[in-house]
């Protein structure tokens, strides 16, 4: 838990990339949404569904990485930053990820997958799950990807840090900036297809 709190003060996660989510006006709070949609029945609905998983499981990594790093959230409780952390450890136990890595590369290799398989091209999708940072990797971890599991944390932490943000835009609660509007953190992109230099 020492080492996810050390995260949260670190530098501003990178622009979402173009295939993350659909609205790039505001593209943290979007993925928070999706992450929500996607694990409100447990993960249920994902089940048998690869790159529809690759595509979620990319979400609730970036809405870490968003809630943790964009000083624009501080308002945001640190019980749901911890809330969501859990499920992210749930959720890369469930993939085979290492909880020491590093957001980027995941999220690279989720989206990477989601758009193979959307394209039907398994080989591809399990090119991009390479190994180590994927385990077991390759095909397995593509069909690792449709048989997660039940995600009783991942469907908590969502749905709670998605009514956070809901409630905090109702009462207004942002001190003075709403996420989405201009002026906050700047965002640089790491090589998914994401605009350079997104300002928040």
């Amino acid at each position: 838990m020492l080492a996810g709190c050390a995260e949260m003060r670190q530098a501003p996660p990178p622009a979402a990339p173009l295939d993350l989510v659909q609205s790039r006006a505001d593209p943290s709070r979007a993925a928070i949404d999706a992450a929500a949609a996607a694990f409100a029945d447990r993960g249920a609905g994902l089940t048998d569904r690869p790159g529809e998983a690759a595509r979620a499981a990319a979400q609730l990594e970036y809405a870490v990485a968003a809630l943790g790093r964009e000083t624009r959230y501080a308002p945001v409780p640190d019980g749901i930053r911890r809330d969501m952390l859990l499920a992210r450890t749930e959720l890369r136990d469930a993939l085979g990820v290492a909880e020491d890595a590093p957001p980027e590369p995941v999220i690279r290799g989720l989206l990477g997958a989601a758009r193979a398989l959307q394209a039907g091209r398994p080989a591809q999708a399990a090119a991009a799950l390479p190994a180590p940072l994927f385990r077991p990797g390759g095909e397995r971890s593509v069909a690792r990807l449709g048989n997660l599991g039940p995600l009783p944390q991942a469907a908590n932490a969502t749905a709670l840090a998605a009514r956070e943000v809901a409630r905090l835009d109702a009462e207004s609660g942002w001190n003075g900036s709403r996420p989405g509007e201009t002026g906050g953190t700047q965002i640089t992109t790491f090589g998914l297809g994401g605009n350079m230099g997104v300002g928040y």
